[in-house]
């Protein structure tokens, strides 16, 4: 498992929900100002990325997108939470989140081993689910570092999880038909890993289901 320094970022927990929406509503009209000065010279696209922490920010997106609309003009769909916990701050803090998540009956008789195992598949299941409910509700136009749920275990295939691969598959392929893009995001190499997000196989599957963007990528690096 990879050694992964801390979130340099200072976190203002004290901060209410309203002055974070003072914020974005500050956010939103800098950059239309910006987009309206620089209009003769170049397009400025003003978008937002979401979360999903628990069924109130699906409500509270929702509210958001219909109290600006017509100022916002892409989403990019993210998840990095599961079960209420962070899944990218620190390496403490997604173990926390492992731990905090209950095995099914059958299993707590198992070996640790086998115990870790389903948990991670738990775990799996639960972050593509959760993505997969952001793409159904609000069709995303970029797909935000996919499978960031192996932040922390990059040489995971994700095949070898049977039901969270099932999930990839539908997630990529519902994405896929209403005309969503996928981040290649590079701060993968800075957290250790050797690609950027996506990961080989998830991106493979991307490839797959779009075969002019697999022609455009092999002539590339050909």
């Amino acid at each position: 498992m990879l050694s992964y320094k801390p979130n340099p970022l200072i976190l203002k927990v004290d901060t209410p929900v309203e002055g974070l929406m003072l914020q974005f509503e500050a956010f939103l009209n800098e950059a239309h100002r910006l987009r309206n000065a620089y209009a003769s010279s170049l397009r400025l696209l003003v978008g937002l990325e979401t979360e999903y922490i628990s069924p109130l920010d699906i409500d509270g997106l929702l509210k958001l997108l219909d109290s600006h609309k017509g100022r916002i003009d892409y989403i990019i769909g993210s998840v990095h939470h599961v079960n209420e916990i962070p899944i990218d701050f620190d390496l403490d803090t997604y173990r926390r989140c492992l731990d905090s998540i209950p095995l099914p009956i059958h299993v707590t008789d198992s070996t640790h081993t086998d115990q870790e195992h389903e948990r991670l598949g738990i775990f799996l299941d639960m972050y593509f689910d959760a993505q997969f409910e952001l793409l159904s509700r609000f069709q995303p136009e970029l797909i935000g570092h996919v499978d960031l749920c192996r932040l922390y275990t990059p040489d995971l295939r994700l095949h070898t999880y049977p039901r969270a691969w099932n999930k990839v598959e539908r997630n990529v392929k519902f994405a896929v038909a209403y005309g969503a893009l996928f981040e290649v995001n590079a701060a993968a190499f800075r957290k250790g890993w050797q690609t950027a997000y996506p990961g080989d196989d998830v991106a493979q599957v991307y490839l797959a289901m779009t075969p002019l963007m697999a022609t455009k990528f092999s002539s590339t690096f050909s």
